[in-house]
């Protein structure tokens, strides 16, 4: 009977696949947090003349640290998406299992992208409802 400690196995690379993925959830987790504190924060003068903070930091200080964020994760992003070229590649062409590949997901996806984008651009519904929200948080909610 084989001993419980031999037959463990000892990690001893760092593997840069898990790395990459746990950057990309890690960054996105931290930018979430600092986009939503930045999303309800008063605007700059407000945030100056009530000196508001949150756990220590204030709007200015908040900014930093999602742009910082916004960096790692774009650069994590990246290095994940090098990583895995080769099965993005063979998700939109085609494999054995889905010979048409996932062209439609793919363009599902881009579309509802584009969509956003255009919304926001244009200034339409639903787009413009959270654009709305977030001006009545930084002018209208903190200054009373």
């Amino acid at each position: 009977m084989a001993n419980a400690e031999s037959t463990a196995r000892v990690k001893t690379k760092i593997s840069g696949r898990a790395m990459a993925v746990f950057g990309v959830t890690f960054s996105f987790l931290a930018m979430l947090v600092s986009g939503g504190i930045l999303f309800f924060a008063p605007i700059g003068k407000i945030s100056n003349a009530t000196d508001w903070q949150v756990l220590g930091l204030d709007r200015q200080g908040w900014d930093d640290v999602h742009i910082a964020l916004a960096l790692l994760f774009v650069g994590f992003s990246l290095w994940h998406a090098a990583l895995h070229f080769r099965t993005f590649k063979t998700l939109i062409l085609d494999n054995r299992m889905c010979p048409q590949g996932h062209r439609i997901e793919a363009m599902i996806g881009a579309a509802f992208v584009i969509a956003l984008v255009t919304l926001t651009v244009f200034g339409l519904p639903p787009a413009n409802w959270l654009l709305d929200l977030n001006e009545f948080f930084k002018h209208e909610f903190w200054a009373g």
